[in-house]
């Protein structure tokens, strides 16, 4: 049985890097069609292909490069907590490289709803990308300010989620709002995705959740007397 690390990358990369080319024709000709309509657009195509350029390559001074001064994230992992900082934004992204080595961006189909989408307001550009992460977890690291290592299963990853951006005026990003499917996004991760599929999983669940919860709101009403 071959080590985790010689598993190689996700076989699922080949499907949505045939979307690629359709996707950055189409954002150019977004960016040209928000220059037209007299918005400050210049420049918006090229930061989407950087930023899907540095998670593809894993390289951390794109990430670098596309980061504000001061810049913070938001994200599903982080419970709704703001964590503030350049580096620990950097850090945290370096630790999703040594975890997932083969780790990319793609736009989560080949429609225009995959397509980002983009707000300028009171002299600032919001940019919203639907995205789908796929990557092996065959590395190991260290979890930015836990002192926890999290090692690799050999699963593959296979996920949507949508990235909210805060930008400056050069495209530069100061803050980041991450939404994924946590729980879909663990059951890969232990090689029990194709389960959660399941209607008949589901139910269970549902039910399952339906018994235990006169238990749990009773201990919640105990702990708040």
């Amino acid at each position: 049985m071959p080590k985790i690390s010689e598993l190689g990358p996700s076989p699922e990369h080949a499907q949505y890097q045939a979307l690629m080319p359709e996707f950055w024709h189409r954002v150019e000709r977004q960016e040209a069609q928000a220059v037209e309509r007299g918005l400050p657009a210049q420049g918006m195509s090229e930061f989407a292909h950087t930023w899907f350029e540095a998670w593809g390559e894993q390289d951390i001074k794109k990430i670098d490069y596309c980061l504000a001064e001061e810049c913070s994230y938001i994200d599903s992992s982080t419970f709704q907590v703001n964590k503030e900082g350049r580096q620990f934004t950097i850090d945290n992204c370096q630790a999703s490289f040594e975890i997932f080595p083969d780790f990319a961006f793609y736009p989560q189909d080949g429609t225009l709803r995959s397509l980002p989408y983009a707000d300028y307001f009171d002299g600032q550009w919001r940019i919203t990308i639907p995205w789908r992460g796929i990557g092996r977890m065959s590395g190991e690291a260290v979890i930015p300010g836990l002192d926890v290592t999290l090692r690799g299963t050999g699963q593959c990853l296979n996920f949507i989620g949508i990235d909210r951006y805060t930008m400056t005026e050069g495209f530069k990003i100061s803050h980041i709002d991450t939404d994924w499917d946590m729980l879909y996004g663990a059951a890969q991760l232990v090689g029990l995705g194709s389960l959660v599929h399941s209607q008949r999983l589901q139910r269970f669940g549902i039910r399952a959740a339906t018994v235990v919860a006169p238990a749990v709101r009773a201990f919640t009403r105990l702990g708040v007397r």
